[in-house]
């Protein structure tokens, strides 16, 4: 990035916005290709199993950082004089959750007696998604820093790293365990490289080095421990349905839902490089200004996006997987339909954190859950994966209605005075 464009904080920033949403679209592109792979090489029974160990993985690498990363985000934005720190500490706490999330899937998995064929992909998934989670962690560290630019380039060397190893395990041998294998070598490699980077980047910014950074406790229950309630609340409604599919209609109607589950979450990727740019404004944000340009961004891609796959579902799902998930087309045209509000959510959950709204989060999340699992226990029996995808877009209605209702009865000037913000 030239000298010009960081004089010019607009250009700067649309040059950050077009490289994240490159590098994300190459990084989901890579996972997306991976799972296409996967669902044509692996049988029914096996893809469903990935999707059970890939979602299980994913919701516990959320519980394992339990709202730190976007603490670590706000924090550093707010006082960057201190980054070295934060990072230095909350890492320290970092290590030890993901630690604690991966000894929990042993215990679960040995208790429950699971055969070796069933527990040893969600074992090795779990190792998986607690390494991404770290390094997760560490690129919020970065946009805290307003440096997006170094999580967009170890995001191109994971996911490419990631497309050549899965594929290749896929097509010397079809098995879900060898294929978590394959995947764990880019994670390993990239959060060794990616502490090292931020330990350097951090140094710089650390004027206040003769004041030690320490984690408070009663801080940590305030304003820490709301936001990994929500996320980790989050992460169960936007992603139980795959377990409720599972206990309703069986392992091969997760495969259908969870092939077409993906597109949507490919799909998010320009809302997450918005955001991830935007954040730092976001926690600085005196007024509604700021989110209400990101909103109407995101709002308009999603719109046209979901149009476009909408009428084009009918070829687009069998030429991606094959004539056997075409009976996940219908599901698709729904969870389309939802796109739209998660990318507005997106936004709005944002600028709700940002604004020190951590516990209006929290509780709208978990009325959130409760009403997909209602919906889910409603509709799943008579639906199958359509009821699913409907259960989606009611909870995303939902959250729309919950966020901009806490947004506006707080208000820009009492958020403002919340986060400790001049007026």
């Amino acid at each position: 990035m030239d000298e010009s464009s960081f004089r010019n904080p607009k250009l700067r920033d649309a040059r950050l916005v077009a490289y994240k949403a490159f590098a994300d679209a190459a990084g989901k592109g890579s996972v997306f290709l991976v799972t296409v792979v996967a669902a044509r090489r692996l049988s029914p029974e096996a893809f469903g199993i990935f999707s059970l160990a890939s979602t299980l993985g994913w919701i516990l690498a959320v519980a394992a950082d339990c709202g730190i990363q976007l603490h670590v985000a706000r924090a550093v934005a707010r006082t960057p004089a201190r980054a070295s720190g934060i990072l230095s500490a909350w890492l320290r706490v970092r290590l030890w959750t993901t630690a604690a999330a991966i000894a929990v899937v042993m215990l679960g998995l040995i208790a429950t007696q699971a055969t070796l064929a069933f527990a040893l992909p969600l074992l090795l998934f779990a190792i998986v998604y607690g390494g991404s989670g770290l390094i997760e962690f560490l690129h919020y560290f970065y946009r805290g820093l307003s440096r997006s630019d170094v999580e967009s380039t170890l995001t191109l060397w994971q996911r490419s790293a990631t497309l050549v190893f899965g594929i290749v395990a896929l097509l010397w041998r079809p098995d879900v365990a060898v294929l978590a294998l394959a995947m764990l070598l880019p994670v390993a490699t990239t959060l060794l490289v990616s502490v090292s980077i931020a330990t350097r980047l951090a140094n710089p910014q650390s004027a206040l080095r003769g004041r030690q950074y320490a984690i408070d406790g009663e801080s940590f229950v305030k304003e820490v421990l709301p936001i990994g309630a929500g996320i980790v609340l989050s992460a169960l409604y936007f992603r139980i349905d795959v377990f409720l599919v599972q206990w309703w209609n069986g392992t091969e109607a997760v495969a259908l839902y969870n092939a077409v589950f993906r597109i949507v979450e490919a799909l998010r990727l320009f809302p997450a490089a918005v955001l991830a740019v935007a954040l730092p404004a976001l926690c600085t944000a005196t007024d509604l200004r700021p989110v209400t340009r990101v909103a109407t961004g995101v709002l308009l891609f999603a719109s046209a996006a979901a149009a476009v796959l909408w009428l084009t579902a009918d070829r687009t799902i069998p030429l991606l997987y094959g004539e056997r998930y075409a009976d996940a087309v219908p599901a698709f045209r729904i969870l389309l339909l939802s796109f739209p509000l998660l990318s507005l959510n997106y936004a709005l959950t944002h600028q709700l954190i940002g604004w020190n709204g951590q516990r209006a989060y929290a509780a709208i999340c978990g009325v959130a859950l409760v009403i997909n699992i209602v919906l889910n226990a409603r509709l799943l029996p008579s639906m199958s994966i359509d009821g699913a995808a409907w259960a989606t877009l009611g909870t995303e209605v939902f959250l729309t209605c919950g966020c901009v209702l806490a947004l506006a009865t707080r208000g820009a000037r009492s958020m403002a005075a919340t986060a400790g913000l001049p007026v």
